[in-house]
This record gives structure tokens, C-alpha cells and sequence, in this order.
């Protein structure tokens, strides 16, 4: 369920890993949408935490091995996103789509 993986995350540490991102991410990409949209807020969250991972210091750890995930997972959140706009404010997933696209 979303709520575990965001308590997981909460409880967890500050600061994941890019491994450990990319395995919050496959979690969230086996989910039914209906169960996405059912804990949309839920879901932004844990995405909120996986960027202020990422961009903190995973960002670093982008390879040619990890590369093709993140991009394919960004493609995944923009489709979500266009068809399902989430959260209060109707996200479209844009902006968490194109954090994971960035690289140093």
C-alpha cells in the first residue's frame, strides 16, 4: 500500500540512496492506478521524498545502468499524469517527471 511505503520512507532515512529510490520507484509503478488516485496524496508525498533525495545527492549516482529507469519512470509519471491529475492542485506530474531527468 502507499500509506506503508510512506511510512516506510518516513521512519527510514533522511537521505535514500539512488538504488533506494529506484526500488520505491518500481513499488509505486506496480500499483493499479485505481489505488494511486484512491491515495493521491499519499502518493505525492513519497514522490516529494524521492525528489528531495534525488536532487540532494542521488543525482550524483546517475549512470548508464540507471539512466534508462529514470527516464523510463518519468515517461510513467507524465502519462499518469496527463490522463489523472492528482492532489489538491491537479498535478499533472510534470515537475517531479523532469527532477528525475536531470543530472549532473
Amino acid at each position: 500500500m502507499i500509506q506503508e511505503i510512506l511510512n516506510n520512507l518516513r521512519n527510514g532515512p533522511t537521505i535514500l540512496t539512488l538504488s533506494q529510490i529506484i526500488d520505491v520507484m518500481k513499488y509505486l509503478q506496480a500499483f493499479k492506478v485505481e489505488e494511486i488516485l484512491k491515495n493521491d496524496q499519499g502518493f505525492l508525498e513519497v514522490l516529494d521524498i524521492l525528489v528531495e533525495s534525488y536532487s540532494d545527492s542521488a543525482i550524483f549516482e546517475v549512470n548508464n545502468d540507471n539512466k534508462s529507469f529514470l527516464e523510463n519512470f518519468s515517461d510513467w509519471l507524465l502519462k499518469l499524469g496527463e490522463k489523472h491529475p492528482l492532489g489538491n492542485d491537479q498535478d499533472d506530474l510534470s515537475s517531479y517527471a523532469n527532477m528525475f531527468l536531470k543530472e549532473m
